[in-house]
């Protein structure tokens, strides 16, 4: 049978497609992408610093062992200043510049930043986490592609009113002393909630911005109150640090306690003394306990680049957690024949007992988040924080 030149073109079209090495190769060389907004600047750049430098390191790591699948993983950063209308801006311009076909991730910042984007994510079905464990977010009926890469902080007030239970039981005083943000407001309401139930009080509450220059009306309050327990919620360290130092100057003997945000070294650096005993919940590891392979990864990786191997904060943790996570769905929708945005929510479901080298418990979600902690408590003499539980369920009351 004979056939026409338009025949053959079409003929010639369909195998260059399908067999053609140059096409295979091509298709190949197409990167991943994961996009980062993080507070390079402004009040919390210290921490985003840190998570950069994580994400750089993973992403050398995975490189190094090849990318995902053969392709280039390749990370997307942009500065926000811990601003939600400068956040917006970026994470407009990085979706309207990057090819659905590479950008199947994004890791946001701050909860102000992820609640205002949640809709539009969710009309893009684009796969998003961040540095936020909002409750709001973990809501996978309304917004199903926005995971929790950890406990919310309804979680972590969990855990935290589960000690005080355990310390002291009905009757407890609780002073709540949190930031005016989305991240510090977040968890308050069902503090409140379940004190009430619990037969505990609320004997006060300050609410202050996001960084202090005086404590002492926050201690007087404290010293008229005379709480057993101190919660402070919706603070990188700018606040926590200041008040115990006052507090404990004033002989106020309340325990403190605080979340995933106030669970760094730099909190006994900054208080001193005062700041022994001090409660937070933290669910991933600490760069010192080298029996989590995930720390060993980490140092292995630092070595080989010949990068400082000198202590990496509990932010720079997180972040090494957060990419490895991705990478790993990443491989498995690459395996499934599906690195794409639904094939990544697909992915992260399926996660099971996945537990990123030791740095979560499990990748089992409940409602799109992970809601084990462990408690841990400042020892000031060592340097460090020692676990006073093991995981916690922080949604159980």
């Amino acid at each position: 049978m004979k056939m026409n030149r338009r025949q053959v073109l079409k003929a010639g079209l369909a195998a260059s497609t399908v067999y053609s090495p140059w096409m295979i190769a091509r298709a190949q060389a197409r990167p991943v992408k994961l996009a980062a907004i993080l507070p390079l600047t402004g009040a919390f750049a210290f921490a985003g610093n840190a998570a950069l430098d994580a994400f750089r390191d993973a992403a050398d790591r995975i490189n190094d062992s090849g990318g995902i699948g053969g392709r280039r993983f390749e990370l997307v950063v942009e500065d926000d200043g811990y601003d939600v209308a400068r956040g917006t801006a970026a994470f407009n311009r990085i979706v309207q510049r990057e090819s659905p076909e590479e950008l199947v991730f994004v890791y946001g910042d701050s909860t102000g930043l992820s609640k205002a984007l949640a809709p539009e994510i969710t009309r893009l079905r684009l796969p998003y986490t961040a540095t936020s464990f909002s409750n709001e977010l973990a809501d996978p009926n309304t917004y199903p592609t926005i995971f929790v890469f950890g406990p919310t902080y309804n979680d972590m007030a969990g855990a935290l009113l589960q000690q005080i239970r355990r310390q002291k039981g009905r009757g407890a005083k609780i002073f709540l002393c949190y930031s005016n943000s989305e991240f510090g407001r977040d968890p308050i309401p069902f503090i409140k909630d379940r004190a009430a139930k619990l037969g505990f009080q609320i004997v006060g509450e300050e609410v202050t911005p996001l960084a202090i220059a005086d404590a002492t009306p926050i201690v007087t309050k404290l010293r008229q109150t005379q709480p057993d327990f101190v919660i402070m919620q919706g603070y990188v360290l700018t606040v926590e640090p200041l008040v115990v130092r006052a507090a404990r100057e004033q002989g106020v003997r309340a325990t403190f306690m605080g979340t995933y945000y106030s669970a760094e070294l730099a909190l006994m650096q900054r208080a001193g003394a005062a700041a022994d005993g001090f409660i937070v919940t933290y669910h991933n590891a600490y760069y010192y306990d080298t029996t989590v392979p995930a720390v060993e990864q980490i140092r292995a990786l630092r070595r080989s680049k010949g990068r400082d191997l000198s202590y990496r904060t509990t932010y720079y943790m997180g972040s090494w957690m957060a990419v490895d996570v991705i990478a790993e769905a990443m491989r498995r929708a690459h395996a499934a024949g599906k690195l794409t945005r639904p094939g990544m929510i697909e992915a992260l479901e399926s996660l099971g007992d996945y537990n990123a080298g030791g740095q979560v418990r499990n990748m089992r979600w409940v409602n799109h988040r992970l809601p084990f902690t462990k408690l841990w408590r400042a020892n000031v003499r060592d340097g460090r924080f020692d676990a006073i539980t093991d995981w916690v369920d922080g949604s159980k009351l």
